[in-house]
């Protein structure tokens, strides 16, 4: 269903964001007009802007951030935003434009204040002013699209009545919204009338009067027969009982029951409203005001309320919580060397980019969980956690592990199993450790979306099995994915370390930063100026949602147990 907008003034989330574009037009107006100034007086028309007194380039562009709100609004925005629907925004705000522009031309020729302008500094500011307006739209509509991924402006639809007309309306609600409504399913009473083609109900109505007693609905659509007149008067009455807008689709010719025409789905099936929802005290008085008061200062004064009205609609997510083991890399190498062959186990070692896709991802949650040592990665996060939590967390980075391994633990002869790198690193590992007992594999690019790929590579690494190391370096979350199909398998045995790219440090590949940025925790930026295409949206677009994941997301640090040598001398002292 298109998100519906019932009469009167609405302040739902998605209409607030037709109401933004209020304050932000003149905004963007004036922004423009002072950056059209600053580049005709130093680098356009410095000439004309030393001769021109400049209050009536000010007066001009007051009057358009006066005229803006009335010629560019479009209360309509928030909801093809919603939609999706770009193009027709495009369209819609390049022809408001066009008609602001022929106004504002139409008053200076009126007012015969046009040729008092430089014609540089008209056409700069216009062109900026399109661009700024339009810069503007497109981030609320970028908005609105992240919080109806996230849940935050999900409406819960409920159907009542099965048949085809059920069955099309909820095939289009899929189709077309399929990440701004939540459907409960269709209700109804009569199943055993249905047709066996229909979709069976997952509910009768009392069973859907008792779910909207405990759980947020937000909209009833009824789709009885338009024969079904008492039954539709009945089933309407006992619906109101949950004080939740309830809609009639398609529209019935002849309805004794007062409806008014409000949406469509699917731009094809009209929906009619039956019976809102009561009014509630503050909505009422927010009517009135804006019969009185200006739109944009109730958008202003209701924003608070609208950021909290979408928190409280975001989906409750499993609670997660960041555990770490205690370990440096001097520690774990000791950990690492003790594992042995006998039995099978993985490790993680989370950098800040993991830590976010832990939060997102469920299923990565889970890869997380099985793993048998969860090693903090970055020093970034160590330095940022001591310093706003007080959390004094050892660091073991996996380049770091994994070159400690090399040249501490691992002896010539021991088997190794090395996922991804290329034959030529292989190669390299083998003549500069002098190992007699490598094997490698090299997946196919995106291997993990072809279950033929990773059988393979699951395959070949159980071939080599038992192992002392297995290294997992073809990324997050390939590598934690192989790890935890290894375990649930049973049929490995020995260490799997998750190293990412320490392959490529190793073997010289590519550069690791200085050692001073590394221990400053600023290795990021290293690679950020060495890859900045690829590293860009990483580090500067995702990236700084670690500050506000590290500050409400509780920290476990799980203590490294005591060495083996230390427990056989207790074992030996208490015997």
């Amino acid at each position: 269903m298109n998100r519906i907008v019932r009469p009167g003034y609405s302040h739902g989330l998605v209409s607030m964001f037709s109401d933004l574009t209020l304050l932000l037009d003149p905004l963007s107006l004036l922004a423009a007009a002072w950056l059209s100034t600053l580049l005709s007086r130093h680098w356009l028309l410095p000439a004309q802007m030393s001769a021109h007194g400049g209050s009536d380039l000010v007066q001009a562009a007051l009057i358009a951030a006066v005229l803006a709100p009335f010629v560019l609004y479009d209360r309509h925005f928030g909801a093809q935003a919603s939609r999706g629907r770009m193009a027709v925004l495009a369209h819609s705000h390049a022809l408001r434009f066009s008609m602001f522009a022929a106004v504002m031309f139409g008053l200076g020729v009126a007012s015969r204040t046009l040729n008092d302008f430089p014609r540089g500094w008209l056409v700069s500011w216009f062109v900026a002013s399109l661009v700024l307006t339009s810069l503007s739209r497109v981030l609320m509509a970028n908005t609105v699209r992240r919080l109806q991924r996230q849940g935050m402006l999900s409406e819960v639809v409920a159907v009542v009545g099965a048949g085809p007309v059920a069955d099309r309306l909820v095939q289009l609600l899929r189709q077309t919204l399929p990440q701004s409504i939540e459907l409960l399913g269709i209700f109804d009473d009569r199943a055993e009338r249905l047709p066996s083609k229909a979709t069976r109900p997952v509910g009768t109505l009392q069973q859907l009067i008792e779910l909207g007693k405990t759980r947020k609905i937000d909209w009833i659509v009824l789709t009885l027969p338009p024969t079904a007149q008492r039954r539709l008067t009945v089933t309407l009455q006992r619906l109101k009982a949950l004080s939740v807008p309830i809609g009639l689709c398609p529209q019935h010719v002849g309805l004794s029951e007062s409806y008014q025409h409000i949406d469509y789905v699917g731009d094809s099936v009209p929906v009619s409203l039956l019976a809102d929802r009561p009014v509630r005290a503050w909505e009422l008085a927010v009517k009135h005001a804006a019969d009185v008061v200006p739109r944009w200062i109730i958008t202003l004064a209701l924003l608070p309320l609208a950021a909290f009205e979408a928190l409280a609609r975001r989906p409750e997510a499993s609670p997660l919580t960041y555990t770490f083991d205690a370990f440096d890399t001097a520690a774990f190498s000791q950990v690492a060397a003790s594992f042995g062959e006998q039995r099978y186990g993985y490790a993680v070692t989370p950098n800040a980019d993991h830590l976010i896709r832990l939060h997102d991802d469920t299923a990565f949650r889970a890869l997380y969980a099985a793993a048998d040592h969860v090693l903090l990665d970055s020093r970034f996060v160590s330095h940022l956690l001591r310093a706003t939590r007080g959390i004094r967390l050892s660091v073991c980075p996996g380049s770091d592990l994994t070159e400690a391994l090399f040249a501490d633990v691992i002896a010539p002869t021991d088997r190794l199993v090395l996922i991804g790198g290329s034959d030529s690193q292989a190669k390299c590992l083998v003549a500069r450790y002098g190992l007699s007992g490598l094997a490698h594999y090299n997946p196919p690019m995106g291997f993990v979306h072809d279950p033929g790929a990773v059988e393979a590579c699951l395959g070949f690494i159980e071939a080599h099995s038992p192992f002392r190391f297995c290294l997992l370096a073809v990324g997050s979350p390939q590598q934690e994915l192989l790890a935890s199909h290894l375990r649930s398998r049973g049929l490995a045995r020995g260490l799997a370390l998750c190293i990412g790219a320490s392959i490529n440090f190793l073997t010289g590949d590519e550069r690791r930063a200085p050692l001073w940025m590394q221990r400053c925790g600023i290795e990021w930026s290293y690679r950020l100026l060495q890859a900045p295409g690829r590293m860009a949206r990483r580090y500067l677009v995702r990236g700084p949602r670690i500050f506000a994941l590290l500050l409400r997301t509780p920290i476990v640090l799980r203590q490294r147990p005591a060495a083996p040598m230390l427990q056989l001398v207790r074992a030996a002292h208490e015997g």
